[in-house]
């Protein structure tokens, strides 16, 4: 990820309905994952700007790993401990370790995405569950994934024979961030017709705040419905895993 990319997600982490949105689906698969364990041990794969911790350590005890040393010093500068850098996939803790393994909007940027899912797996109790977010579709790839140096995006069917390979099983697989494949499809498509020029190092559209307030509530609702149910389609794909 760009350097320029980190700072725009710290500064937009915490107002913008993007983020607020798809924390809010997360934890609904984090708390499902953990059923309810008192004070599990979370390993944070990629933890990025720290956007994602505090909900992480209102459900347990947070161990944070990243590749980038700009992500780490945001973290630090941020007052997070229990940091580690790491230098590709490989994890210096001990098999079987954690109760549970995150990694949100992770393994799109893993060439070895069976490698990863292999090495979380080995850190990960034999009841421990890995929840991952990835982006959805193939054909919705655009500038703004070569930014933020994305090797693929998916489908729950391709998640899963990821997940096939490196000896997990799929407890719970859906799309997410629903209403946003229309804003997305049809923004492109605007901008196609009009030969409009987009920043192609963020997907960040400007909105009144009352938007942003109604967008960050239809993803609250959703991520309630998640609780019950699965959806056939969105932006995102979000998956629990567990061993075989």
């Amino acid at each position: 990820m760009k350097k320029s990319e980190y700072t725009r997600m710290a500064a937009r982490e915490k107002t913008y309905w993007w983020h607020l949105g798809r924390l809010r689906i997360i934890e609904t698969y984090v708390r499902k994952a953990l059923h309810n364990k008192s004070n599990p041990l979370i390993l944070n794969v990629g933890c990025g700007t720290g956007g994602t911790i505090d909900m992480l350590q209102s459900v347990g005890t947070v161990d944070n790993v990243d590749i980038s040393d700009d992500a780490i010093k945001f973290m630090k500068k941020s007052g997070y401990k229990r940091i580690t850098k790491v230098d590709d996939i490989k994890l210096s803790f001990k098999a079987k370790t954690y109760d549970m393994v995150g990694a949100f909007d992770v393994l799109e940027h893993i060439d070895k995405q069976v490698s990863a899912l292999k090495e979380w797996k080995r850190v990960l109790k034999d009841d421990g569950a890995i929840v991952i977010t990835v982006p959805a579709y193939q054909w919705l790839w655009s500038d703004h994934d070569v930014s933020l140096h994305h090797k693929r995006r998916y489908t729950t069917t391709r998640i899963e024979e990821a997940a096939e390979k490196a000896g997990l099983v799929v407890e719970k697989k859906s799309y997410a961030i629903v209403f946003s494949l229309l804003l997305v499809v049809g923004f492109r498509t605007m901008n196609k017709v009009l030969n409009r020029k987009t920043d192609e190092e963020t997907s960040y559209v400007d909105v009144p705040k009352w938007v942003n307030a109604l967008f960050t509530n239809l993803l609250y609702i959703e991520a309630w419905f998640h609780k019950y149910t699965v959806f056939p389609f969105g932006t995102s794909v979000v998956t629990i895993l567990r061993k075989k």
